[in-house]
C-alpha cells in the first residue's frame, strides 16, 4: 500500500544521516583489507551474499543471506525446477548450514566466538528469493573480530561476499543495508573489524537526525502542524476569524500550540518506547490522520469554542505513538533508551521549529489580506480531503489512486519522492 507518510525507507533513512560505517583492517596475519564498497554496491545485487552484523551493547547477532538460486548452483537441490518457499527451505536446514559454517569466519584471538544458532527462514525480496540464516552471541561482542565468508567460491569467482554493520547504536547506524564495510573475494582472507569505534555522542547526533528527517518526511505530523498554525494568528471572536492585533498575541499562540503538541507526544513517545503502552500502528495511523480532519474542521467553524492548543495536546498523544514506531523499526529501544529518546525528542523539536520558523511569519504577514479567509478555508478543505483520504486507506487497509496523485507534485522534493 502506498502511504504518503512512508515514501522513504529506513535504510534510506540511515544513509541520508550519514551513518559511519565502521572501520575494517587486516588481520593479524597481515591479509589486507579491501576498501568498504559504495553504498551502489549493497542493499541485495545478484552475485553478491552478504554476512550481516547487528551490534548491542549485551549482544551481537550475526547473519548470512543467500539467494535461491545461488544455493542450488552450490547444493544442487532441485530448486531451478520448482522455486522453493519456506517450508522447502527449512527442509534443507541441515545442508544448507552444512555448507554455510565451514565457510563463514567469526572469531577473535581466543577462537571463534561462542553463536548460538537461532533460525532458517526464505526473504522473497524484489530482486531475487533470499535464504537467511541467522544466529546470535549473547553476551558483549568482543572489541575486535575476524570475519570471513567464502560461499559460492567454488562454482563462480566472480562472486563476491559482503559485511554490512546493518545496526550499531555508537555509529548511527540504524537498518543500514547499504553500510558495507568488507568485501571478500576467491583470494580474500579473513578481516578483522573493530567494532568499538565510534561513540554516545555520535550515536546521540544520529538520533537528532533521525528526528529532523522524520518530521520533514512524516507529511502527516507537518500538515497536522499547518492545520495548527493556519488559525494562529487569527481569534475567535463574534462567531467569526479577525486577525490578531499584534506579533506577541499570534506568537503566545504559536508557542502554546507548538509546546503542548510537544509535551503531548513526547509523554507518548516515552511509554511507547518504554514498552509501558502499546497500540497497534494501524489504529495510531487511522487517529493520526482524524487529528488533521479534526484541526482543519475546527478552522472552518470559527464559533467554535475551542483552542488549538488543547487540539495538539489530545491528538498529541497519538502522534507520539507514531514517533514510537520508528523508533522501533529501526531496532531502537533495547539499547541507550534515554538517550535514543532525547536525541529523537530534540530532533523532532529542531524539525517542528524549522518549519515554523519558515511558515509563521509568512502567515503573520498575510493575516491581515482579504485573501486569508480564503486561504484558511481552501487550505483547511485541502487538509480534509488528503487525510480523509488517508484515513479511509489506513482504516479500511485500501489503496486510493488519489493518494498517488496527491503526491506526484512533490516528487522533485529530496525524500518525498518514494523511488
Amino acid at each position: 500500500m502506498l502511504r504518503f507518510t512512508r515514501v522513504l525507507t529506513v535504510p534510506l533513512l540511515a544513509a541520508a544521516l550519514g551513518a559511519a560505517p565502521l572501520e575494517a583492517r587486516p588481520t593479524a596475519s597481515g591479509t589486507p583489507a579491501t576498501r568498504p564498497a559504495t553504498p551502489a554496491m549493497a542493499a541485495h545485487e545478484l552475485g553478491q551474499s552478504y554476512l550481516y552484523l547487528r551490534v548491542y551493547e549485551d549482544s551481537l547477532q550475526v547473519r548470512v543471506e543467500m539467494t535461491t538460486d545461488d544455493l542450488e548452483r552450490a547444493l544442487d537441490f532441485g530448486w531451478d525446477e520448482t522455486a522453493p518457499d519456506e517450508a522447502a527451505v527449512i527442509a534443507r536446514e541441515a545442508e544448507i548450514l552444512a555448507y554455510i559454517q565451514p565457510r563463514m569466519v567469526t572469531a577473535t584471538q581466543e577462537g571463534p566466538l561462542p553463536l548460538e544458532y537461532v533460525g532458517i527462514r526464505l526473504s522473497p525480496l524484489p530482486i531475487a528469493d533470499y535464504v537467511v540464516v541467522t544466529w546470535r552471541l549473547d553476551e558483549p561482542p568482543p572489541p575486535e573480530v575476524d570475519l570471513g565468508l567464502t560461499v559460492l567460491f567454488e562454482v563462480d569467482p566472480l562472486h563476491r561476499n559482503m559485511t554490512v554493520i546493518e545496526h550499531n547504536w555508537k555509529t548511527g547506524t540504524f537498518n543500514a543495508e547499504a553500510n558495507v564495510v568488507q568485501v571478500f573475494g576467491p583470494s580474500t582472507g579473513p578481516q578483522s573489524l573493530d567494532l568499538t569505534s565510534g561513540s554516545r555522542l555520535q550515536g546521540f547526533i544520529a538520533l537528532v537526525w533521525l528526528g529532523v528527517w522524520h518530521i520533514w518526511i512524516g507529511t502527516d505530523h507537518i500538515l497536522f502542524l499547518m492545520a495548527l498554525m493556519l488559525p494562529a494568528v487569527l481569534v475567535r471572536s463574534g462567531g467569526t476569524w479577525k486577525p490578531v492585533k499584534g506579533f506577541r498575541e499570534a506568537f503566545v499562540n504559536i508557542v502554546m500550540i507548538v509546546s503542548f503538541f510537544t509535551i503531548a507526544h513526547s509523554v507518548t513517545l516515552s511509554l511507547a518506547a518504554l514498552d509501558v503502552v502499546r497500540l497497534s500502528s494501524r489504529v495510531v495511523e487511522s487517529i493520526i490522520a482524524g487529528s488533521i480532519i479534526v484541526a482543519a474542521v475546527a478552522n472552518l467553524v470559527p464559533k467554535l469554542s475551542v483552542r488549538e492548543w488543547t487540539i495538539a495536546f489530545l491528538f498529541g498523544l497519538f502522534h507520539g505513538f507514531g514517533f514510537a514506531t520508528v523508533l522501533g523499526d529501526i531496532g531502537l529501544g533495547r539499547e541507550q533508551v534515554v538517550l535514543s529518546l532525547l536525541g529523537f525528542n530534540i530532533g523532532v523539536e529542531l524539525g517542528q521549529l524549522a518549519i515554523v520558523v519558515v511558515a509563521f511569519p509568512i502567515l503573520f504577514a498575510m493575516r491581515k489580506s482579504s485573501l486569508y479567509p480564503w486561504i484558511l478555508r481552501l487550505g483547511s478543505l485541502f487538509l480534509i480531503a488528503v487525510a480523509g483520504v488517508w484515513l479511509y486507506e489506513r482504516v479500511f487497509d485500501a489503496d486510493v489512486w488519489l493518494t498517488e496523485l496527491i503526491l506526484t507534485p512533490f516528487r522533485w522534493i529530496p525524500g518525498l519522492g518514494g523511488g
